[in-house]
């Protein structure tokens, strides 16, 4: 009775004010449609692979292009802060999502690179601007569970999503361009309605009593000397667009270089994403042409097992990242993730037993990545307190696509001048780094790198 109160706690916590369940209600909503085009995404390696036949340097190079995408948050991250998001959100959606579409123009595996490219931009920056969208939406002991039921419902359609595209590729793999082209469509729709959340918040709908719903403007963040890098476009200009990168860029080295506390947490942060990485070059090849996976088994494991745990997980980790914070969250999570590339290295020792390790090794990384996912995103609001926390979300975003650009290019030379197996084997070792880091930093004094209970909380 007790654990079924629990998740009755997580999935529908009480006292929700009207503004936060008609918010709420945007919310899953933009989160179903959104998990379509994600699921769509997730088999994109594993179309570049088997379908265009791709080279490893190419699989290699959809790593490196869907991370550098994350830069896009280094140039353009500033241009929104304190900015309304919804136009930037819809103009994300139009130029990405529905881009998908324009796979249907070539089946060259370049020209798929490149789609994809734009794509992960966009998702990215979408990311990075629906963050103060959550900070105002609700109120912050409702925060962390309300945004992560949006999560397991995004993973829930994600999950639905990767199983069906690989039946329907399984079915017709020449059709992918529709497949992607219809995941786009959800996607921008999505996309729409979480702009439609920052309409509702102007009107009237955040749920966040006191002075901010007292006639101030949502959009109009304080200005700390911490975020007096960035400065405004004046007219819609290049020279106008130029001097907001330049600022974006200030804006971002400037709160690495003043909050201690934040530089230390994406250090430690950038050693788990340079693992998760990688792999991602290395693991479609090791499934398609180590294993023989179809494209059934492969949606299976990707997927469903790879996604159930973040489906049935996310809620009830809101109050346990809130309570122990970032730093002892992630530490815990990073090392039940080293086990996910460890099992994998196994399943190539085990020839009779492959098929059952895969299984449990991408279902390991489902209920590590439900923690993961939700400190990569709710991160930015911790250190931020109470400003706008679009530009530490940028900053977290660009260091992403940082390792994003590098990271890929690690795992390719792995398996090429050893094997997948040492490539599996460093990631393991990597993600067992960066929990140590972790742990340490939460042991730290607030002097040097502040554990989570030494500020506010989430």
């Amino acid at each position: 009775m007790a654990r079924l109160s629990a998740w009755h706690r997580a999935w529908l916590p009480g006292a929700l004010s009207p503004g936060e369940t008609s918010l709420l209600r945007l919310h899953i909503a933009s989160s179903l449609l959104t998990g379509i085009v994600n699921g769509a995404l997730n088999l994109a390696d594993v179309t570049l692979a088997k379908t265009l036949g791709a080279s490893a340097l190419q699989v290699t190079a959809l790593s490196v292009v869907t991370g550098i995408a994350y830069l896009g948050a280094l140039f353009l991250g500033g241009a929104m802060h304190g900015r309304r998001k919804a136009p930037f959100i819809l103009l994300y959606g139009i130029v990405g999502r529905l881009g998908l579409w324009l796979l249907a123009a070539s089946g060259d595996p370049r020209w798929f690179l490149a789609v994809i490219a734009l794509t992960s931009m966009t998702q990215a920056l979408i990311v990075t601007a629906q963050i103060s969208i959550i900070k105002r939406a609700y109120r912050e002991e409702n925060r962390s569970s309300l945004f992560g039921l949006t999560v397991s419902a995004a993973t829930f359609f994600q999950l639905l999503t990767t199983v069906a595209f690989g039946w329907l590729m399984d079915w017709n793999e020449r059709a992918y361009p529709i497949y992607f082209g219809l995941a786009g469509v959800a996607g921008f729709i999505g996309a729409f309605l979480l702009a439609e959340m920052e309409v509702a918040i102007a009107r009237g709908g955040s749920a966040r009593p006191g002075r901010e719903s007292r006639g101030r403007a949502w959009f109009e963040p304080p200005s700390p000397p911490l975020l007096e890098a960035y400065r405004p476009m004046a007219l819609p200009s290049v020279a106008a667009t130029m001097q907001s990168m330049r600022g974006s860029v200030r804006l971002i080295l400037r709160i690495l270089r003043q909050d201690r506390a934040f530089a230390c947490y994406e250090r430690n942060f950038f050693i788990y994403g340079v693992s998760i990485l990688a792999i991602g070059p290395v693991v479609p090849l090791f499934l398609v042409h180590d294993l023989g996976m179809d494209y059934g088994l492969i949606g299976i494991a990707k997927g469903f097992l790879g996604q159930a745990g973040m489906i049935l997980l996310t809620p009830l980790m809101g109050p346990p990242l809130q309570r122990q914070g970032p730093s002892r969250f992630s530490a815990c999570y990073f090392a039940l993730l080293a086990l996910h590339p460890l099992l994998l290295a196994l399943a190539a020792a085990f020839p009779g037993m492959r098929l059952p390790i895969v299984f449990l090794s991408f279902a390991v990384f489902g209920v590590a990545m439900a923690g993961v996912n939700l400190v990569w995103s709710l991160s930015g609001i911790f250190f931020a307190r109470d400003e706008d926390p679009s530009a530490y979300q940028s900053a977290h975003t660009a260091l992403t696509g940082v390792r994003g650009g590098t990271a890929p290019l690690l795992g390719f030379a792995v398996m090429q001048a050893g094997s997948k197996v040492l490539a599996f084997v460093l990631s393991g070792a990597l993600f067992l780094i960066a929990a140590g880091l972790m742990a340490r930093m939460a042991r730290r004094t607030p002097q040097t790198c502040v554990d989570a209970g030494a500020a506010p909380s989430l």
